[in-house]
């Protein structure tokens, strides 16, 4: 995890936090100009990933996550006890880690890395869902180590953008280029996709196009597809999974 020097907060989870969290007031009182003119913020975890949820000032003053945070905390497996820790990188853009009950950094890997990892230190004794979310995900990202490779669970965030992985855009060459081509198999479906930059970090988004992709081959949310980039062709091949039993 790398440190920040931007304006931070940190919240021990010991209350309700499955469907609202309550920003601490000391960090309402002193940026409280940011939030309210930001009623949305977007929260991102170390692998780039991001979700949209609101910020709502209740009726005791004080500020909190509430709409959307309830998916934010089902995906990432929000657990009683864990500490977040929160830093304020954009406008409206918050840089998120969470520390389990251990004392470990959470870490969330790539979909196209070419292993999950799960004899580190801090991973020795997770939890049996823990572990089985971990072997899960080995049994999707195994049978692909190519970096022009990834699979996805389309979730609500991703309707209007996706956010793509590190090393998958710079295997791609996708750095520096405005657009690309998407291609849905088996239908042979094209669309043109326009590439958002978006620093810090160099974070590559499909942005403009990519509803219109997604609507017209039928993608859904909760369904699994995979993502590869052809050289030859320039574009980049969608296709559904089949479900992992």
């Amino acid at each position: 995890m790398k440190l920040h020097e931007s304006p931070s907060f940190f919240k021990v989870l010991i209350m309700d936090f499955n469907h609202q969290l309550r920003i601490p007031q000391d960090f309402s009182r002193e940026l409280e100009r940011v939030l309210v003119a930001s009623t949305r913020a977007t929260l991102r975890v170390s692998s780039g990933v991001t979700w949209d949820v609101k910020v709502e000032k209740m009726g005791d003053g004080n500020y909190k996550f509430t709409e959307g945070w309830g998916e934010f905390a089902r995906d990432v497996g929000l657990k009683l006890g864990e500490f977040m820790a929160f830093w304020l990188v954009g406008k409206s853009l918050f840089d998120v880690a969470i520390f389990e009950v251990s004392g470990c950094d959470r870490e969330f890997p790539l979909l196209d890395d070419d292993s999950v990892d799960d004899d580190v230190e801090c991973g020795k004794h997770d939890a049996p869902d823990v572990m089985e979310n971990k072997q899960h995900l080995k049994a999707r990202v195994g049978s692909k180590k190519s970096p022009l490779y990834f699979e996805i669970t389309l979730k609500n965030h991703q309707k209007s953008r996706l956010t793509l992985s590190k090393n998958f855009w710079e295997a791609a060459g996708l750095l520096g280029k405005q657009s690309v081509d998407l291609v849905y198999l088996p239908k042979h479906h094209k669309q043109n996709v326009v590439i958002d930059h978006r620093p810090p970090g160099n974070r590559l988004d499909l942005a403009a196009g990519w509803p219109t992709f997604r609507k017209a081959n039928g993608l859904v949310i909760g369904k699994a597809y995979k993502f590869e980039f052809k050289p030859g062709k320039n574009v980049i091949q969608v296709q559904k999974l089949k479900t992992v039993k």
